[in-house]
């Protein structure tokens, strides 16, 4: 196999990649309600599809609008098909910030912009690689397609509506998490705790709202009450709220006065994706804490002290009643992604990665344990398996050939909390772009791709459709 002509010729994509991958940052492709024919989450989405079509097609690929819901790129053909699924969807930018989210600015060797690592910079790397062998004239033995869903952070419903309109591909991989190979992702519960709270409680200061976080699989950077003053005057808040940063390690709080004798608390955090909590710092639980020690909520307070209590700043879901851990997939993790309160209803969504050991059933009657002393109810909104696909797996041990043989790195099979594309597909793990000691940057601000480790990625994509798919 002339792999020296192939990788000559990825070689030569990189100022055309890195071009592209700012027009494909500059789209704003955020979930939002459907905007017309075939625009099933919004119009930005729906522009972000074409976009990436129409490129694919200037390469010479056959191309396929799925609805709007997805479209897929193909050449070849075979036996049997290998995919490659990857989505073009992306969490809201969120706060912190110090270079424009939607800017695609390079800067010291990186391309900074939401979707640069998570997921449209995999995407474009796949594309390339697949144009890459094609353009070398490589003999294949099997269709090669990659497919770009637009709903990959809110539910998959775009790979669900696809496997309904398409026959999916026999086996691949999913170039959205981290080399050398992911064979094990942790299952998933998206759980809704919440309470009606009723009448006020004179005798605390009241809580009028409470707003945090706006997708449940991202660490909310910022959260925001307003409370009545009362006789108080916002001086005594600020300093009660000084001595409640200094008995918490990390901790940001701000207040000011607004209209109606009435004050805005906000709590500042740090942004990291809900499968790995641990790595923010979660300005909901901070916030329910403070209002806790506050003594504030009216007929909230017995709600927040109770959520404060069994989430408040922990990941690992112990005060909860649903801690659990195993030997080849890690422990569960547990994210406070959105908080809300509307002055009658409380709310926290969370977001909870588990092992293979997880229990689901048992899982959630341990939280309605342990929150129902307060009147809290407990549902399930949504969940998923967790994923695993042996080591000894024929992809799996292709794609650790791949991974050794390019980069010249130990290869060995690893698992996440994330969740991919992988689970949607038989035969399919997560593989790459991020290497091992690389900082995650999936929803996060400043998220960026390092340019050099991008051109490597294509290289090993490229390497890796031969393996799987070429003759």
């Amino acid at each position: 196999m002339d792999y020296e002509k192939l990788d000559r010729i990825v070689a030569s994509y990189k100022d055309e990649l890195i071009a592209n991958i700012q027009k494909w940052v500059s789209v704003p492709s955020v979930k939002a309600e459907p905007s017309g024919e075939n625009a099933p989450f919004g119009a930005a989405t729906r522009r972000m599809l074409d976009m990436a079509l129409e490129d694919a097609k200037s390469f010479g690929f056959e191309v396929r609008d799925i609805d709007g819901y997805a479209g897929d790129v193909s050449f070849g053909s075979g036996p049997e098909t290998m995919g490659m699924l990857a989505h073009l969807d992306v969490v809201p930018a969120g706060d912190g910030w110090t270079h424009a989210p939607w800017g695609g600015e390079v800067d010291n060797g990186r391309i900074y912009g939401r979707g640069t690592t998570d997921d449209k910079g995999p995407a474009l790397c796949a594309l390339y690689a697949m144009r890459a062998v094609k353009e070398a004239g490589i003999p294949m033995k099997d269709g090669v397609r990659l497919i770009l869903g637009c709903d990959e952070e809110t539910g998959m419903s775009d790979l669900r509506h696809y496997a309904e309109k398409m026959e999916m591909p026999d086996y691949g991989f999913s170039p959205d998490a981290e080399f050398p190979v992911i064979n094990i992702e942790k299952g998933g519960m998206n759980v809704l705790i919440s309470k009606v709270t009723g009448g006020e409680d004179h005798a605390s200061i009241p809580v009028y709202s409470l707003y945090a976080g706006e997708r449940p699989n991202v660490v909310p950077a910022e959260a925001k009450a307003v409370i009545g003053l009362g006789a108080m005057r916002l001086q005594d808040l600020a300093d009660r709220l000084a001595d409640i940063e200094a008995a918490h390690e990390g901790f940001r709080l701000t207040c000011d006065e607004i209209p109606g004798n009435r004050a805005e608390i906000v709590a500042i955090g740090v942004n990291a994706h809900g499968a790995m909590p641990h790595l923010g710092v979660n300005a909901a639980g901070m916030l329910l804490i403070a209002l806790k020690e506050l003594g504030a909520g009216g007929g909230s307070r017995e709600a927040i002290a109770m959520l404060a209590d069994v989430i408040g700043m922990e990941t690992t879901g112990e005060k909860l009643g649903i801690a659990c851990a195993d030997e080849l997939s890690g422990a569960l993790t547990c994210n406070l992604g959105i908080l809300r309160y509307d002055g009658n209803e409380i709310s926290v969504h969370l977001d909870c990665r588990y092992p293979i050991c997880g229990d689901e059933v048992a899982m959630l009657g341990s939280a309605v344990k342990a929150v129902a002393p307060a009147g809290l109810s407990v549902r399930l909104i949504g969940s998923h398996e967790p994923l695993y696909v042996p080591a000894d797996h024929k992809i799996v041990k292709g794609l650790l050939k791949v991974y050794h043989e390019v980069t010249g790195l130990e290869a060995y099979t690893i698992a996440i909390g994330g969740g991919t594309y992988s689970r949607m597909m038989p035969n399919t793990v997560a593989f790459g772009v991020c290497f091992p000691g690389d900082m995650d940057l999936c929803h996060v601000a400043d998220e960026y791709i390092d340019i050099e480790k991008m051109m490597l990625g294509v290289k090993i994509f490229a390497h890796a459709i031969v393996e799987l798919a070429g003759k």
